[in-house]
């Protein structure tokens, strides 16, 4: 495999985890809504992927986007922006009319009047494609100032963000100061960050290193100071970068490395349809008097894989074509 085939790979492979892991926080989280956490397991899961997994995806695109980015071609960014906010738009709609019409047997409580609150606050789970749409925009704006400033100014945000909860009211503005630092850092230090995630060749143990501080995360994250938090998401996402690397390095042609390179690959679709399944699968496994969170987790991630996979075909054609990709 070459250096340039590699860093593709890890890349993907890296987004094929994390999509596969955001079913299984927001199945973790369907669950402590509805149930009592007596063991405190689905918890700690909460806690481990609150940690880190949305501060992955978003250095990730902050990475990805830098070359199109800088190259200046304002026509070319324009129409990236449109396409975002067309998604979300139709997206928003979708998620909306299904929540609105589950009410009766689920615990959304989805209000008739929410989707007129979209440009602050968006319908749950796709406030992660409208962040990256502000992100781009920002990013857009000050792509030519100094990182240290930018950066610096992100990461003082989103301290504040953290030690004054409730200043933006639980709207996108809120996830925004959060999560916008790590858009920043993958976009003004992306190639600081691959010289260092490839600096060392060890990669057998960064997999060992990376298993075994994953407990230690989910267990310290309710006792670190909130201000702090963005450090201990920022040094997890690196572990957990430098884990893609080693697996897509010593396993390439393993069938789940494979796999995982592949769903990083359509990873927008198995988000923007996921949304069903995390109460859809608890709801049928209790249908059929099986409480077992696990179970429920691979479920959910099962569904949400072959619905992702079967958008991604369907979105070739032109009836569904729309769902997807700007007119």
């Amino acid at each position: 495999m070459t250096n340039s085939t590699q860093r593709v790979a890890w890349l993907d492979f890296a987004k094929g985890v994390g999509i596969c892991l955001v079913v299984v926080y927001h199945t973790s989280e369907g669950t402590l809504n509805s149930f009592a956490d007596v063991s405190g397991n689905i918890t700690l899961v909460a806690n481990y992927f609150r940690a880190w997994l949305m501060p992955m995806f978003f250095m990730v695109s902050g990475m990805l986007v830098r070359r199109s980015i800088l190259q200046d071609d304002n026509a070319k960014l324009g129409n990236k922006l449109l396409d975002w906010i067309y998604l979300y738009l139709v997206w928003s709609v979708i998620i909306y009319l299904t929540r609105l019409l589950s009410n009766s047997f689920t615990n959304t409580h989805m209000q008739a009047n929410e989707i007129l609150h979209i440009l602050w606050d968006p319908v749950p789970t796709i406030w992660f494609i409208y962040a990256l749409l502000l992100s781009f925009a920002i990013t857009i704006w000050v792509r030519h100032q100094s990182a240290p400033w930018v950066v610096g100014i992100a990461l003082a945000v989103n301290m504040l963000n953290s030690l004054y909860y409730g200043w933006f009211d639980d709207s996108i503005f809120q996830r925004l100061a959060w999560i916008y630092v790590f858009y920043a850092v993958g976009f003004f230090y992306a190639d600081s960050i691959r010289e260092l995630l490839f600096a060392s060749k060890e990669s057998r143990l960064w997999i060992l290193i990376f298993i075994l501080m994953s407990p230690i995360v989910a267990f310290v994250k309710p006792y670190i100071p909130v201000y702090l938090l963005v450090f201990l998401s920022m040094v997890t996402v690196l572990a957990f970068l430098k884990f893609c690397i080693s697996i897509t390095a010593l396993l390439p042609r393993w069938k789940m490395t494979r796999l995982m390179v592949y769903l990083g690959g359509i990873s927008v679709f198995i988000y923007l349809t996921h949304f069903p399944f995390p109460a859809a699968t608890r709801m049928l496994l209790l249908k059929l008097d099986i409480y077992s969170h696990g179970l429920t987790m691979l479920c959910a991630v099962l569904f949400a894989v072959i619905t992702g996979h079967v958008a991604s075909k369907l979105a070739q054609y032109r009836p569904v074509k729309f769902l997807f990709k700007r007119p």
